[in-house]
């Protein structure tokens, strides 16, 4: 054999196994590396979004803009709320979602907030309650009734009086109609006439 060709040969051996040990070792340590990050990244997500909906589900701090970013379980709140409490209430709410491992609470109190949440409340409340208003003076069988309403924080307090039950069971499906009702009351409308079912 000729010494060219053995080196020639030597040489193609040479560049094919560092062909192969680059590819599967430093390029499959990469892809393997890219894998996990995805893996991380998706679970991340996961993690975010369950954070986000029991945020969201919470009626003390549903209302807030709180920011939710996770990295490695690791969960980050950023934001706003109007008290200490909230801010409190939150990362509860975080800590105790599935997949959390640890909530860093980065929430800013600002008081300001709470006297714009109320006002926005309020006028909220108004509308629920000339919701309900309007519905009962456009039921035929509601609008001469001693109804009163009453609304605060989106519950509805039913007071007064109808003739009957059938009339206070319509009242009470009018007020829960309304956009916005967390809650109806009635215990305090009462019904004047009563059926003699015995004789």
């Amino acid at each position: 054999m000729r010494p060219r060709t053995i080196i020639g040969a030597f040489v193609v051996i040479f560049i094919v196994a560092s062909a192969c040990y680059y590819f599967y070792g430093y390029r499959s340590q990469a892809i393997s590396a890219n894998f996990n990050a995805m893996v991380d990244s998706t679970s991340g997500t996961a993690t975010t979004t369950a954070v986000k909906t029991a945020l969201a589900l919470n009626n003390n701090v549903a209302s807030f803009d709180i920011h939710v970013e996770t990295s490695n379980n690791d969960v980050t709140l950023t934001g706003q709320v109007p008290t200490v409490e909230d801010k409190r209430i939150a990362e509860e709410v975080a800590r105790s979602t599935k997949g959390v491992a640890n909530v860093v609470n980065n929430l800013q109190v600002d008081p300001k907030m709470l006297a714009a949440t109320a006002a926005k409340q309020y006028v909220t409340d108004l509308e629920i309650k000339t919701a309900v208003l309007e519905s009962i003076l456009n039921n035929p069988d509601l609008k001469t009734q001693q109804l009163k309403v009453e609304v605060s924080n989106g519950e509805i307090k039913l007071s007064g009086s109808v003739q009957t039950a059938a009339q206070k069971t319509a009242a009470e499906a009018a007020a829960r109609a309304i956009t916005n009702v967390r809650k109806v009351e009635s215990q305090a409308l009462a019904v004047t006439q009563v059926t003699n079912e015995l004789r």
